[in-house]
């Protein structure tokens, strides 16, 4: 293998790797134990990045990133407030949903974005990516449909989350061009303005007096160790995806990284049929292949529209993935 090929493949490896890991650490931490710490979670992901992003910074990788300021951080706070929302909303539907229902019902925060940026920035909706919006639907009724461990609050939560990450994504890309922010930028500021969200609301609202009343126990030491190494997994994964992001969009290109997040999904739902004890059913299965041509379709869609707008306009949301619950360390791809 060549040395440029292998210069390509080793960041589309790892910015997969990093997204598989991601997901399935975060389905375990969140529905595997005693106590599901959603908030915690996110503050550990969001100091692990933090923390990771600057050693990285000092050390000498290529890790750039703008110096927190009060004019950017009052402009960029409530983007960060919107991902929180949606983060914390993504956990508690992957508490109750499996991974490959999860991945399905996902790909509807795209047609909420779609249309979401038709109304707020008159973008264009093609018989292209009306094709992929109904495979999406198509794709999420077979997985309800097929849902034998139907959960209401699930579907709950699943709704608000796409409903959520639409407002996230929008309000992000109209606030992105006021700050022009880069590459780290948006995830350092995410994740630095949200630290502290998180562990106030993750000190008010998650049980802390029961959760070291049950860890005190000697009997429960083991899962502990396991609660903790899940937990110091998800902080250095949620690094890893930050990183690895940029890294693959350098050396490949908008399409080709537009449509790895595509193609991802059906390893990350195969991966975790294996792994975790959910049941699998051959409509599940169906629904899974169904969301990932939808991926696909809508892909190719946006990268077609991408190449027929004048330069200087292009403008190429990704499919809402599964990175932190969704994948919203990307940076933008303009």
């Amino acid at each position: 293998m060549s040395s440029s090929t292998l210069q390509t493949a080793i960041p589309i490896l790892a910015y997969c790797g990093s997204s598989i890991t991601m997901t399935l650490v975060n389905k375990l931490v969140l529905s595997h134990f005693q106590f599901h710490m959603v908030f915690f979670m996110l503050a550990v992901q969001a100091f692990g990045s933090v923390a990771l992003m600057v050693l990285a910074n000092r050390v000498g990788l290529n890790v750039k990133y703008r110096a927190m300021n009060k004019p950017d951080a009052k402009t960029w706070f409530p983007v960060a407030c919107s991902q929180a929302l949606m983060l914390y909303t993504g956990g508690k539907a992957l508490e109750y949903l499996n991974v490959p229902l999860f991945t399905v019902f996902k790909n509807l925060t795209i047609i909420a974005v779609a249309y979401g940026e038709k109304w707020v920035f008159s973008a264009a909706v093609t018989p292209l990516m009306l094709t992929s919006f109904g495979l999406m639907v198509l794709s999420s009724l077979v997985g309800a449909w097929n849902d034998i461990a139907f959960n209401g609050w699930g579907y709950f939560w699943m709704s608000f989350n796409c409903f959520a990450s639409a407002i996230f994504v929008i309000h992000m890309r109209k606030v992105i061009k006021q700050v022009n922010f880069k590459d780290f930028d948006t995830v350092y500021f995410n994740n630095l303005l949200t630290l502290p969200l998180y562990l106030v609301l993750s000190i008010i609202q998650e049980n802390w007096t029961e959760f070291f009343a049950y860890y005190s126990d000697k009997a429960n030491a083991d899962e502990l160790s396991s609660f903790v190494q899940g937990m110091l997994v998800s902080g250095i994964a949620a690094f890893a995806i930050s990183y690895c992001s940029p890294w693959c969009l350098r050396t490949t290109s908008s399409t080709t990284y537009s449509m790895i997040g595509a193609l991802n999904k059906l390893p990350i739902a195969l991966f975790a049929m294996l792994w975790f004890p959910d049941p699998v059913t051959a409509g599940g299965v169906l629904a899974v292949l169904l969301g990932f041509a939808a991926g696909l379709v809508y892909t190719h869609a946006k990268n077609i529209q991408k190449r027929d707008q004048p330069q200087g306009t292009q403008v190429l949301p990704q499919p809402i993935s599964m990175e932190r619950l969704d994948s919203t360390s990307r940076p933008n791809v303009k």
